[in-house]
């Protein structure tokens, strides 16, 4: 008899080394200690989604107030998970802050000092993110798009859509993978961010690959030259999560559309 196959796969955990503070995985990268446990796999993955929510779409669900540039402080952050979810009622501010620094996207910026942390891109709510350093910007950007809408961004530009801001990509790879979140054969241009810089349009050092800008207009753009681009396996199971939420979302609509049409 044939059994299926079940994907073993590895549990992170998140840890905190005395020396040199928090890390992913088993032992410190630096000095090899074990450090102390702080998150497993799954405490990590629901907290940083509701992290991400809350600071880049929804605060008021959780209670949490955002400031004009996005900042919130902490403590209303952990007060908000705990009262939404109470199997989160052992969670402290030192969670929020260990995964904010092994962050492997760069996604946040944290204040120290008055224990505030802010998402620097992503946001469908409106903040004001023009303080993020104009530095250090490549002179050459990616975007990910659809066949679809290529004819469109050629006419027009790049404009924000449900997004409050454009997002560009450091590399051909990381827009490659931006996309693949969400088609499976995306099209990738190619932007002249020096030449935009240089007439004037601002670009926003954002995280480690994303930069931000209000708008790019159709001459600073073309379609780059197709690549292959081999995406890590976490990196591929992460992107068959996200369509099979999708999809349950769809399909949660359609049966929601289906009720009220027989109602």
């Amino acid at each position: 008899m044939l059994f299926p196959t079940t994907k073993v796969m590895r549990m992170v955990q998140l840890r905190e080394c005395e020396k040199h503070g928090p890390f992913r995985g088993d032992r410190c990268p630096i000095c090899g200690e074990e450090g102390k446990f702080l998150l497993n796999d799954w405490e990590m993955t629901a907290i940083s989604r509701m992290l991400t929510g809350i600071l880049r779409h929804f605060p008021e669900k959780f209670g949490v107030k955002l400031d004009d540039h996005g900042w919130a402080y902490i403590y209303e952050i952990v007060k908000g998970i705990k009262r939404r979810h109470r199997r989160f009622r052992w969670l402290k501010i030192k969670h929020i802050i260990a995964l904010v620094l092994t962050d492997d996207k760069g996604r946040y910026q944290l204040d120290m000092e008055n224990k505030k942390v802010r998402a620097t891109y992503g946001h469908s709510i409106r903040v004001d993110l023009s303080d993020l350093p104009t530095t250090g910007i490549p002179d050459i950007l990616y975007y990910p798009t659809t066949d679809e809408e290529l004819e469109f961004i050629q006419e027009i530009g790049l404009r924000p859509g449900d997004r409050k801001w454009v997002h560009l990509s450091k590399t051909y790879e990381d827009a490659y993978i931006a996309g693949r979140h969400r088609v499976d054969d995306p099209v990738i241009l190619e932007v002249d961010a020096k030449k935009a810089i240089e007439d004037g349009y601002i670009i926003y050092n954002a995280a480690k690959t994303v930069f931000i800008t209000v708008e790019i207009p159709p001459q600073y753009i073309k379609v780059a030259e197709k690549r292959e681009v081999k995406l890590p396996p976490e990196e591929l199971e992460r992107i068959e999560e996200e369509r099979q939420r999708r999809e349950r979302k769809l399909e949660r609509e359609r049966e929601r559309a289906q009720t009220e049409r027989e109602t």
